[in-house]
């Protein structure tokens, strides 16, 4: 039998709410699935803006310590040494952090002053301590490390000399300075050019011409006399009435005559300066 129109329409409509609610279901189910897939991204989001009430009650993050600052030598790395101080030491630097690469090369090197030629200068482990090593009279690239100590009235020097690392008296250690021609200054004071029986006496001849009375000098033949067709003797002369001159290094070259004395024939001084005060880059005591 023909099914009549009407019933067809109702058929349909009684239809419809079945069909809107399993639309409404997918619709449902698809929202849900579109959230759930976006909730990893949203936590992360979530920790970094927690409020700081929350942050505060959480649990403490460990973080890494800073890297200790490193000093490139070449393609090498060393960690910078730690600074030490020596229990009773006085500690002196000789030069700063801060120097240029002009003022390093500048840094004092001593030479042993003040001692007779057949002595030598003691090195020792510690102040008045056991002997490491001996020094010429004259020995010289003496670098002082910068530390000092003071022991029963004597400076004491901490040095790198003799392939070795020791203690020298200040007393017997000091930079010297620029080296001139002072022949004409010493016949001056003299009167003339001075003559002697042997090498010996006619060196404390000239070294009396620049030696003072207070503080009295300390006068030394340091150089041993050479007897030749130019002789020689090197006197040192330490202590002067002066707050930047030390003293100085006397070299007098000499003629030997026929009857077997000495004269004076020119002289080379070189300047002493204090190891507080230094040289000049022109070799003079500041």
């Amino acid at each position: 039998m023909e099914r009549a129109p009407s019933e067809g329409l109702i058929a349909l409509k009684d239809r419809l709410p079945l069909g809107v609610a399993l639309l409404a279901l997918i619709v449902a189910i698809a929202a849900l699935v579109v959230a759930l897939g976006d909730s990893d991204d949203d936590s992360v989001a979530a920790v970094d803006d927690q409020p700081e009430a929350t942050a505060a009650t959480s649990a403490p993050v460990a973080t890494a310590p800073a890297p200790i600052p490193t000093t490139t030598i070449g393609t090498v790395q060393t960690l910078p040494p730690a600074p030490t101080t020596t229990a009773g030491q006085q500690v002196v630097t000789a030069t700063t952090a801060a120097e240029t690469g002009e003022e390093a090369e500048q840094r004092l090197v001593l030479s042993v002053v003040g001692i007779g030629y057949d002595s030598t200068l003691n090195v020792r482990e510690e102040p008045g301590g056991q002997i490491v090593a001996k020094l010429d009279s004259t020995g010289t690239g003496i670098v002082p490390t910068g530390t000092r100590q003071e022991v029963s009235g004597v400076l004491w020097h901490e040095v790198h000399a003799a392939g070795v690392i020791g203690w020298v008296s200040g007393d017997y250690v000091t930079p010297l300075g620029a080296t001139v021609d002072t022949t004409t200054e010493i016949v001056a004071r003299l009167g003339q050019a001075p003559s002697a029986a042997n090498l010996a006496a006619l060196g404390r001849t000239v070294a009396g011409a620049v030696a003072s009375e207070e503080p009295e000098s300390r006068v030394r033949i340091s150089g041993e006399p050479t007897v030749g067709e130019l002789s020689e003797v090197t006197m040192d002369i330490v202590g002067q009435p002066d707050d930047s001159i030390r003293g100085f290094r006397l070299r007098v070259f000499a003629t030997r005559n026929s009857d077997g004395t000495f004269t004076m024939r020119n002289v080379e001084g070189t300047l002493m300066c204090y190891i507080d005060r230094g040289v000049s880059a022109q070799g003079l005591c500041n």
